[in-house]
């Protein structure tokens, strides 16, 4: 009986266990037998409030990638087409050419798709950011994005030359920027661009294949709480009028309450009146921000 159910053991694991230990590893890329080509598509920040009409939100595009074989799996291009799709369809949510740029430097930079994202003090190295600033003339040979409006854009990177993009746990490689009108939820999935680009990546060997990747990827992004007493969206001369009708006339009291503490100091007071007027009258910073 032992003998009969070892038997059937090795036979399954004959049937399970890949024949070729790279194509178990990474069957996107039969020549990668290490970490996995992973494409993720991400909001910036994660916890993105909509602050008015117009503002912008940033998707940045990274991607996972070692060189187990450098002659051969060295990524020397990306195509990358996304297409989205968004609520509160009477509301605008536009990607724009003027906002993704393809500039490496000069007053465009800021508009880029290659600039780096600052949060705080930290800051999230572009990768074709940092072989520019090194070597300005080392740049890839046709980096650009296509937009289709309304509903899709193709990212389509490509070095000619050098250098092939390095080995790297989550690299930047570019950041779209969308412009909104109003609260709603974006997402974003891989389509087929017109007449036949599809995701993918490119070996040093001429092959290419579609990596790993997170998509369908949505987000949403909701109004602001503190400041935002009337619960439009938006902090401006209403919520003004509406705080100091609560804390003066005997107004109604913000909804809930702790959205009236605009400077965070737990308490729903003068203070708070006075740190949003400073913000909304005198270009002071954020409720609860310094």
């Amino acid at each position: 009986m032992r003998i009969i159910l070892l038997l059937l053991v090795v036979v399954v694991i004959s049937i399970l266990w890949p024949s070729d230990l790279s194509i178990g590893a990474c069957p996107e890329d039969t020549v990668d037998s290490g970490i996995c080509d992973t494409l993720y598509v991400e909001v910036f920040p994660p916890d993105t409030l909509f602050v008015g009409p117009g503002q912008l939100v940033r998707v940045p595009i990274y991607v996972t990638h070692d060189i187990p074989n450098s002659e051969i799996d060295s990524i020397p291009g990306f195509t990358i087409p996304l297409c989205y799709a968004h609520t509160n369809e009477t509301k605008y949510c536009s990607l724009s050419r003027y906002w993704n740029n393809t500039t490496f430097s000069g007053s465009s930079l800021p508009r880029s798709i290659f600039r780096h994202l600052v949060a705080g003090t930290d800051t999230i190295h572009n990768w074709f950011m940092d072989i520019y600033d090194l070597v300005p003339e080392n740049v890839w040979a046709h980096p650009d994005i296509y937009l289709w409006w309304p509903s899709s854009c193709c990212l389509n990177l490509i070095s000619t030359t050098q250098p092939l993009f390095g080995e790297g746990s989550r690299v930047l490689l570019a950041t779209i920027t969308f412009r909104v009108e109003d609260t709603m939820t974006i997402c974003l999935d891989s389509c087929i661009w017109a007449p036949s680009l599809r995701l993918a990546f490119s070996r040093s060997d001429a092959v290419s294949y579609i990596p790993r990747h997170n998509l369908p990827f949505c987000f949403s992004f909701s109004c602001p709480k503190r400041g935002d007493f009337n619960a439009d969206c938006i902090i401006d001369l209403g919520d003004v009028v509406y705080l100091t009708n609560y804390l003066y006339r005997g107004g109604s009291p913000p909804n809930p309450l702790e959205s009236g503490d605009t400077n965070c100091d737990g308490v729903v007071e003068l203070g708070d009146r006075v740190k949003l007027g400073n913000y909304v009258y005198r270009g002071g910073s954020p409720p609860c921000s310094p």
